[in-house]
């Protein structure tokens, strides 16, 4: 069970990084290099103000840098018939894992200062990717010597007076495609030249000339921030209509449906896409995607200095579907108070369900496909296998829970000296609290008591006292301190420890309200020294990947929840040096 802790502890610190590194600190002016994105790019990653690279690169902690996974491809890669595109690729990789060990060794590779903004995007089908760098010339020199040290061909040449390497990939003597590095004073823009786009996608795409209708313009960037609270240093998006426009080549003149067509024809695939390019499927896929227009993403908070970082980062599936929206909210149920994100435990997971509405929830789910109107015969046929399953026995399963409305698991400490006994698990190491929060909390448990016959013997004070459980413990726990049992308001507490209790006696005072579905927080500061602990303990080699985790301070809450304007994922995160 060690091996399996350090591993999920692990991997959720590995994950977060991936949003660690990628947001911004400051507000200014809105950034003018949006004037080259095309209204209609597909996607949208940008740091529209700047932000202190190489100051948060340090803060961070080696193993939220990515670096041991990068290793691991490279060690994957590696081998005596490697292409020279592979190799070109492998070279790009192991510079990056060289220039992690500091902010120093990044600059000095990549020519990225303390003050960064950057954007990628699409033009069609083509990925853009620009930032504005310290020393542009130092990111194109690393670029060379990778070429060079792959033997892959390049060269220096110019479009329309602008200065570009091109870099060659091909294969069996055939082109594939061209890598594009330009600079214009300190933007650097990578793109690709491929067989599927013409000369005027390239010249946009290279920030050579701006498209017609530009995203700048088109109001969606201040829609987005001004609709989610964003704070404007850092937004992200995927056009879902958009994305599903080109699909079914709703608009067969935009340079993303075009460009797709010319990759089909040259991948021989013709007729890949045939069955849902009808005019009926446009306008059923249409009609969906006008309602879940985009998925959403970017900061609400930021504060970094050399000593810590605080964030929030907000990601919303956006809708405007309001039958399904309330219905989703209809689910939402009750997450205590020590779950959330000022919480101070080792790790909190919180689930908040109103029983009597999951039921009738799901069925407006399933009705609301089931009884949509699809010409598209793709979508008619899944509608069809929908309509033949039933949500009935839910209802069943669902009916039980009564008036439940939300449980949760929280560990405030542990002592992992103790935790493990020969042949069995020893309570005695926890300081933890387990709660279900109900509208009629005390039915619910009496409900339990005639589903397990060895409860029956138990009577809980209705004045919040707590009676002791270790009898009833499961076969295989032991503990030689109590482990206490309470009616706490409306909530049901199994506890043991002082922090614990102190938790579970603040129940008291919460009523049982609607505010949320899920939610998750991990305590790195005090989490990871355990995990350390008990992979020593266990005999166990700890993997040099997973050392640097044990010297990192932090905090992370994760909340999942619907609102109305649709799906809502946040992560607040605060880490200290």
């Amino acid at each position: 069970m060690k091996k399996y802790l350090l591993a999920l502890v692990t991997g959720t610190a590995i994950a977060s990084g991936g949003y660690y590194i990628t947001q911004t600190n400051s507000n200014s002016d809105p950034l003018p290099q949006l004037d080259y994105v095309p209204a209609d790019t597909l996607f949208l990653w940008s740091q529209l103000n700047s932000f202190p690279y190489l100051q948060y690169f340090d803060l961070l902690p080696q193993s939220y840098k990515n670096v041991h996974q990068i290793e691991d491809v490279i060690a994957t890669m590696k081998s005596d018939d490697m292409s020279v595109n592979q190799r070109f690729i492998l070279n790009l990789l192991e510079q990056y894992s060289k220039s992690a060990a500091s902010s120093e060794h990044i600059q000095r590779t990549w020519g990225i200062n303390n003050d960064l903004k950057a954007l990628a995007y699409t033009v069609g089908l083509l990925p853009v990717l620009r930032a504005e760098l310290g020393e542009p010339e130092v990111f194109n020199t690393t670029i060379k010597q990778a070429a060079e040290d792959a033997n892959l061909r390049y060269e220096d040449t110019q479009i329309d007076g602008s200065p570009v390497t091109r870099y060659f990939f091909e294969e069996g003597g055939q082109r594939i495609f061209d890598l594009l590095v330009a600079i214009n004073e300190n933007w650097v823009t990578v793109t690709v030249d491929t067989p599927f786009n013409d000369s005027d996608d390239l010249k946009t795409a290279l920030g050579l000339t701006k498209p017609l209708n530009t995203l700048s313009s088109s109001g969606k960037v201040d829609k987005y921030i001004q609709n989610h609270q964003l704070d404007g240093n850092n937004l992200a998006f995927l056009d879902t209509g958009l994305f599903v426009d080109m699909l079914t080549a709703k608009n067969p003149d935009s340079p993303a449906t075009q460009m797709l067509d010319k990759l089909i024809g040259l991948s021989n695939s013709d007729g890949a896409l045939e069955s849902i390019r009808t005019p009926e499927c446009q306008q059923d896929f249409s009609n969906i995607t006008q309602k879940w227009p985009a998925i959403i993403s970017g900061t609400q908070k930021m504060d970094i200095t050399s000593q810590f970082a605080d964030l929030k980062v907000s990601t919303v599936i956006a809708s405007s579907d309001t039958k399904i929206l309330n219905a989703l909210q209809n689910m939402r149920g009750f997450l205590p108070q020590h779950t959330q994100s000022n919480n101070d435990a080792l790790i909190t997971l919180g689930l908040g369900l109103n029983a009597n509405q999951l039921s009738p929830s799901i069925n407006t789910l399933w009705a609301a496909f089931a009884s949509a109107r699809f010409d598209c015969t793709p979508l008619n046929t899944l509608q069809a296998q929908t309509k033949g399953v039933n949500p009935a026995p839910l209802a069943m399963a669902t009916g039980m829970l009564g008036s439940f409305k939300g449980v949760s698991a929280t560990i405030f400490d542990i002592d992992v000296n103790t935790l493990y006994q020969p042949d069995e698990f020893d309570t005695k190491a926890l300081d933890a609290l387990i709660t279900v929060s109900a509208d009629d909390v005390q039915a619910l448990f009496n409900m339990a008591k005639s589903l397990v016959p060895e409860l029956a013997s138990l009577t809980l004070p209705n004045d919040g006292s707590a009676i002791e459980i270790n009898d009833y413990l499961p076969p295989g726990v032991s503990t030689s301190t109590p482990v206490y049992l309470a009616l706490k308001g409306q909530h049901l507490a199994v506890y043991k420890g002082n922090m614990a209790e102190k938790a579970a006696n603040g129940l008291n005072s919460q009523a049982v309200t609607v505010n949320g579905l899920a939610n998750f927080g991990l305590n790195s500061a005090k989490i990871f020294p355990k995990v350390f602990e008990a992979a020593k303990q266990s005999g166990e080699p700890i993997p040099d990947e997973l050392k640097e985790l044990f010297n990192q301070t932090g905090k992370m809450h994760v909340q999942y929840d619907i609102n109305d304007k649709g799906i809502v994922f946040d992560v607040d995160i605060k880490i200290t040096k």
